[in-house]
């Protein structure tokens, strides 16, 4: 077995024989008398430690972050399915009971108003189950509920502005002005609800405008932006 050798004076390295160990002999390079160290015995390789989680065994935690993908259950779909269903029969129906003489249906204005509220409830959730980025730790409990209720709000509340501006039938280039605004309002709602791209946060509330246009119109409503 070979000792390795660094001479004090010169900085040479150079391996001798095991046999030479504890006596002194002269550098090869600057001829500076060097002792040679007693060798040392066998190294022993340890096995890894166990990657930990946890900060709590006082080492910082080395295993590996790993994200469990949200997914739909069978039920949660069933559910899904079942409510939609019921919301655009509902839909349908509303605009034949409160429908009057002249053919315009008076369905009252907390009825619209609750609609566009819950409907925008599961469209959140789904949308941001759907669109977030599965890179990163999806929002769980209460921190996700209170964002898809504030971003919920926000929606109901677009519609509410866009009922308010009295323009029952938008001519296009009305519409090159007003869709602009109401996609910015929107999109930036749900990024800064749901920490997603600004493509799917304008995206997101598409999604709720395509469902509450479908039931505005089934009810025989002008559907909103």
């Amino acid at each position: 077995m070979a000792i390795s050798v660094v001479c004090t004076k010169c900085q040479a390295r150079f391996n001798v024989s095991d046999k030479f160990a504890g006596q002194t002999g002269p550098c090869p390079k600057c001829k500076q008398p060097i002792k040679i160290p007693k060798a040392t015995g066998d190294v022993t390789i340890h096995e890894p430690s166990k990657p930990t989680e946890s900060s709590q065994s006082g080492h910082m935690p080395t295993a590996p972050i790993v994200f469990k993908e949200e997914s739909f259950s069978p039920i949660s779909v069933t559910i899904l399915l079942v409510a939609g269903v019921l919301l655009l029969f509902g839909a349908y129906a509303s605009g034949r009971v409160f429908k009057v003489e002249t053919g315009q249906p008076t369905i009252p204005f907390l009825l619209q108003a609750l609609t566009a509220f819950f409907v925008a409830i599961p469209c959140a959730k789904v949308g941001y189950t759907v669109m977030r980025d599965k890179e990163l730790e999806p929002y769980r409990g209460r921190p996700l509920a209170i964002r898809v209720l504030v971003c919920s709000m926000v929606y109901a509340a677009l519609w509410y502005v866009r009922g308010t501006i009295g323009i029952d039938s938008p001519e296009i280039w009305q519409w090159t002005f007003l869709a602009p605004v109401f996609l910015f309002m929107g999109g930036l709602t749900a990024v800064l609800s749901f920490d997603i791209d600004w493509g799917v946060g304008v995206s997101h509330y598409f999604f709720y405008v395509i469902l509450i246009a479908l039931v505005r119109y089934l009810a025989g409503l002008q559907p909103p932006l």
